[in-house]
């Protein structure tokens, strides 16, 4: 009693596969791994999967219902965020949800915790390391120089440490670097950005990190006189403005989306540019410029139908949004002035 009311305690329910107590505020049943709002989840669902051809912002909009009834560890909650992506930009997910029953409009399965650990330190330093060796051997037989060669790469790896510290910060999980050599390094996202902010400052933390890597091998090298420190300066410049150029899956593409995706289309102006002027310069064909448009096209698509910029994931602040494009701006400037200047100590 208190105050001379009877105290009421919220009522336990019991699950409906194993009928174990169930606490209110519950998501699933410690038991057995059922969703406790399974009724409701399964109503949200066919709702959802019925708007979903006709209107697939309304169709996000149910989903997004869904999440907060379902545990942001279960692979049902990741699956959703992904499917509202592509929903916000417009488009029809290419595959049902899984563990959906395709006779059934429901796409609700029963919960099986993922395993949430992440890779061992050891072996993704393994990892990065026997990659990044690798690379090194690849260069060297193409330059004839090892030391410019493991240079070259220790510059591409303080860049790739700086969305590895960016990832860290949001919480999102992502492979440790992968080296591929003429194609730089690679971290694969396994969280999809909550916003296009985060995956912006994701973007930029790479070149921004980068640029920090090649300013202390130009310091190095006005130090030394040591040609091999201006000539990894040079490049290390150059990387990541090339990185910079304002087109997906590139750095500058995942900064500006949270300006306006539809600075995207400079960036394609600017790839065309550089594939024209390579080829005539070396009389060869571009691979890597093809290839980072094959992966740009699809998101690219998505904005040309004009819808991608309407979703959730592109609704950020104005302030951040120019925070952004300044940031951007000036790091750009910044490795263009460098990137020249160390180009003109090398001739």
């Amino acid at each position: 009693m208190i105050g001379g009311m009877p105290v009421v305690s919220p009522p336990i329910t019991t699950c409906r596969r194993c009928g174990a107590p169930v606490p209110p505020d519950a998501l699933v049943c410690a038991r057995c791994g059922f969703f406790t709002h399974v009724d409701e989840l399964e109503q949200l669902s066919a709702e959802a999967l019925r708007l979903e051809p006709i209107n697939p912002w309304a169709a996000a909009s149910i989903w997004r219902q869904c999440l907060d009834l379902l545990p942001p560890e279960s692979p049902q909650y990741q699956a959703l965020r992904d499917r509202m992506g592509v929903l916000s930009a417009g488009m029809m997910p290419a595959e049902p949800m899984p563990g959906a029953n395709p006779a059934a409009t429901a796409p609700v399965v029963n919960y099986q915790p993922r395993d949430a650990a992440p890779e061992s330190f050891t072996r993704a330093l393994a990892k990065t390391l026997g990659s990044m060796l690798i690379s090194i051997v690849v260069y060297t037989y193409f330059w004839g120089n090892v030391l410019f060669a493991a240079g070259f790469c220790v510059l591409m790896l303080v860049h790739e440490m700086g969305h590895v510290i960016a990832n860290r910060y949001y919480g999102l999980r992502a492979s440790p670097p992968i080296f591929v050599p003429f194609m730089g390094a690679i971290i694969n996202l396994k969280d999809r950005p909550p916003n296009a902010k985060v995956e912006a400052i994701v973007g930029i933390g790479g070149p921004v990190l980068g640029t920090i890597g090649a300013l202390v091998c130009y310091g190095a090298f006005l130090y030394s006189g040591w040609p091999l420190l201006g000539a990894c300066a040079y490049f290390g410049f150059l990387l990541n403005l090339f990185n910079l150029l304002p087109v997906p899956p590139l750095d500058g593409g995942r900064v500006t989306a949270a300006v306006s995706p539809w600075i995207w289309m400079l960036g394609l102006a600017g790839l065309a540019w550089l594939f024209i002027h390579d080829y005539q310069q070396t009389g060869h064909i571009n691979i890597i410029l093809i290839l980072v448009l094959v992966y740009a096209f699809p998101r690219i698509r998505a904005t040309l139908r004009g819808r991608e910029r309407f979703g959730d994931y592109y609704k950020i602040s104005r302030a951040a949004s120019w925070t952004i494009a300044v940031l951007y701006l000036a790091l750009g400037g910044v490795l263009l002035y460098f990137y020249q200047l160390t180009g003109s100590l090398l001739v």
